[in-house]
């Protein structure tokens, strides 16, 4: 088995414990994930393989999995299954696909433009039963829409989301969570909150003092892996509100997406 393929055995290991109930045990475990600095150039995105031992991180590797000379990367996602990585740069509206080939990324292009800037990205599977990659946009501070993008290239509003200063304030960056519902988090806003979407409106999940969210993915059914938009990416218990931090960048990236390893294989790091 090559080196990758050990390193995305053992993630699988360490997200199982999680699904489970579980926390990493000793005595080795590790996490595979990759972010985007909004604030970079060029735009990156970051891999990191974090060990832990015992419970606590011994050792953090951080390779470039990508880099695109034309701009900052704000927002990606990967594909669920063909090798292709989406992303969005600040304040654009321009989805952007690279292809990852055996010999390396194909030259990056844009897939769609929306006329309002795009704030996330994610892929499900829509009613069709297909997989669809869904965006959200931000019209004011706190109102929006997630959107997904049809076979045919149109685009059909999924939700409108209206925030309440005082109950609910949404940042633009969302995930559907393993049971299939649509999450949203606070963003800039302190105390960092992430709500689950219903009919009925917004039921917060989890509340963070003196610390934000922004873009988030799931471990398991109750941890998420989240993105404060400054430097540090933190595992978050959401049923204790227990924050683990993962990663400091010690000021070199404004941290504002995060992903996990794709079910497909990108080219092997080289630390």
């Amino acid at each position: 088995m090559s080196r990758l393929g050990v390193l995305l055995a053992l993630v699988l290991v360490w997200v199982g414990g999680l699904a489970s109930g579980g926390a990493p045990r000793p005595p080795f475990s590790e996490l595979q994930f990759f972010f985007a600095s909004a604030a970079g150039l060029p735009g990156e995105i970051r891999g990191l393989t974090v060990r832990c031992e015992c419970g606590a991180i011994t050792a953090v590797d951080e390779w470039t999995a990508y880099t695109s000379a034309h701009g900052r990367i704000q927002s990606f996602c990967f594909h669920p299954t063909d090798s292709k990585l989406y992303f969005v740069r600040p304040g654009s509206g321009k989805i952007w696909v690279v292809h990852f080939t055996p010999s390396g990324p194909l030259s990056e292009w844009v897939i769609y433009e929306h006329p309002w800037p795009v704030q996330d990205l994610a892929f499900h599977t829509g009613p069709d039963g297909k997989m669809h990659l869904y965006f959200s946009e931000l019209s004011s501070a706190g109102h929006g829409r997630i959107l997904r993008l049809e076979d045919d290239g149109s685009v059909t509003t999924v939700e409108e989301i209206q925030s309440s200063d005082r109950e609910f304030y949404w940042g633009g960056f969302f995930a559907f969570g393993p049971d299939g519902a649509l999450y949203l988090s606070s963003g800039e806003r302190l105390a960092g909150r992430l709500f689950r979407w219903r009919k009925e409106g917004p039921e917060e999940v989890c509340r963070i003092e003196g610390d934000r969210i922004g873009g988030f993915v799931f471990l398991g059914p109750h941890t998420i892996l989240y993105a404060n938009l400054d430097g540090v990416i933190s595992r978050l218990e959401l049923a204790s509100g227990r924050r683990t931090p993962i990663y400091r960048s010690r000021g070199r990236f404004c941290i504002s997406d995060l992903a996990l390893m794709p079910t497909w294989p990108l080219p092997e790091p080289s630390f």
